[in-house]
């Protein structure tokens, strides 16, 4: 029997008409004599409410979080779904504030990052519950699986990683729950989330669904990977930004390697790795216009875009790194410096030496800043500039990146083959911490 793997993000279930459309598109697309693992994001911002929640003082964190569960029923109820389902939602979102507080808000919270990993989980679960449920409605046989079961990890809470070489192993009890049993054709499970080696729920860092879907491909030994977005395909620069950007039809995995390194939002960065060592395709195609054009990774050796491809990343920060003796940075230095910015969960974009300093550019993220600056105390300082922007041009020329970053200031430039990489100042408007 042959197998599918299909990711669902959160704009795809954000509500009841929503989630109606998901079972309508599988139900049309989904192979009638084969197995399907659904892996399911949080609905819409949900992530977003619940780190909110995670922030909020132990006097509002409770009503910030019964809004975010009665919101899930609400939509249950909108669905017509039978009130069991609203009880096995309550269930599995209040057990992920258990594991994060404890019976009360005001309980001890011992490691912040392993509170935020079991509450934001709760986004997930919900999501999944209301899919599975909701297939089961329209009459298609299909089981919920508990991810966790499935995906250990290590590391760092909220940035976890994952032995990507375990995970036939890993995988086997859930091939075994549906694919020995004829009537379970399709499992819905949960993507961003997986067991920590210390037992706790983890998170694979901010829209790691596209990761899960990876693994479990890989797991369960899928035939391929279908990533639904509410664009079609990976194109050749945002949308958003530019109106008349082009969909690329088919893109090598070494390609996709390169374009999510450096910051192509269509897919997470570490998604391509286990497909392209599997040999599996990877589609990416539009929920919204599930026939129209659509993005094709693979095995395609020599095949470049014809196009030049555009990524731009706002909200940036340079930070200098030097040591307080004003010595040279040296290796032992670097060790020291990577493994806090590990720690600290920052995702260096760009990063350029001196023999005295060390500059990154990293999303702004004022929390894992603080981190990492407590980290580097005493033997480091850092200047910090926020407000930056990275452009990334693949394929392009001098021509066209002077063009798209004139009358701008270059705070740094590099090139290497075919990519040009620039850290745009924002002038007066950028903020220096």
């Amino acid at each position: 029997m042959s197998c599918s793997t299909h990711k669902f993000g959160g704009a795809s279930v954000r509500d009841a008409n929503a989630i109606r459309r998901v079972g309508a598109l599988l139900v049309e697309h989904l192979d009638a004599q084969g197995s399907a693992v659904i892996v399911v994001s949080a609905m819409g911002k949900t992530t977003n409410a619940l780190e909110a929640v995670w922030e909020a003082d132990a006097s509002e964190r409770r009503n910030l979080w019964d809004t975010c569960v009665a919101s899930h029923v609400e939509v249950a109820q909108t669905l017509g779904l039978p009130p069991e389902v609203s009880g096995r939602l309550v269930e599995r979102m209040e057990s992920c504030w258990h594991e994060a507080y404890g019976s009360t808000a005001e309980g001890d919270v011992l490691d912040k990052a392993v509170a935020y990993d079991a509450l934001v989980a709760a986004g997930e679960l919900a999501s999944t519950t209301l899919v599975h449920a909701w297939l089961q409605a329209i009459g298609k046989s299909a089981v919920w699986w508990d991810v966790r079961q499935t995906i250990s990890t290590h590391g760092p809470h909220r940035f976890a990683r994952v032995d990507e070489s375990t995970l036939h192993l890993a995988g086997q009890s859930l091939r075994e729950a549906f694919l020995n049993d004829a009537g379970r054709q399709i499992v819905v499970t949960q993507g961003f989330i997986g067991r920590h080696e210390d037992g706790k729920t983890s998170t694979l860092g901010r829209e790691g669904s596209d990761y899960s879907a990876a693994l479990l491909a890989v797991a369960t030994g899928s035939k391929e990977v279908t990533i639904w977005k509410d664009v079609p395909g990976m194109m050749n620069a945002d949308p958003k930004r530019y109106p008349d950007a082009q969909t690329v039809p088919f893109v090598d995995h070494a390609e996709a390697l390169e374009l999510s390194y450096y910051g192509a939002s269509v897919i997470h960065p570490r998604t391509v790795k286990p497909l392209k060592k599997a040999g599996l395709p990877l589609w990416v195609r539009s929920f919204e216009d599930p026939s129209g054009p659509c993005t094709q990774i693979d095995a395609f050796p020599g095949v470049v875009p014809e196009m030049p491809m555009f990524i731009w990343k706002d909200n940036q920060t340079w930070m200098e790194v030097y040591t307080n003796d004003g010595s040279f940075l040296a290796e032992d230095h670097l060790t020291a410096l990577f493994g806090a910015l590990d720690r600290a969960g920052i995702h260096v974009r760009l990063m350029q030496q001196s023999a005295t300093h060390f500059g990154v550019l990293a999303d702004r993220d004022d929390a894992s800043l603080d981190a990492l600056k407590a980290m580097l105390e005493p033997s480091f300082m850092l200047d910090v500039v926020h407000g930056m922007t990275l452009l990334t041009v693949r394929h392009g020329d001098a021509e066209i990146v002077g063009a798209l970053t004139a009358n701008r200031e270059v705070v740094v430039e590099q090139r290497s083959g075919e990519t040009w990489r620039r850290v745009l100042a924002e002038g007066k408007d950028g903020e220096h911490g």
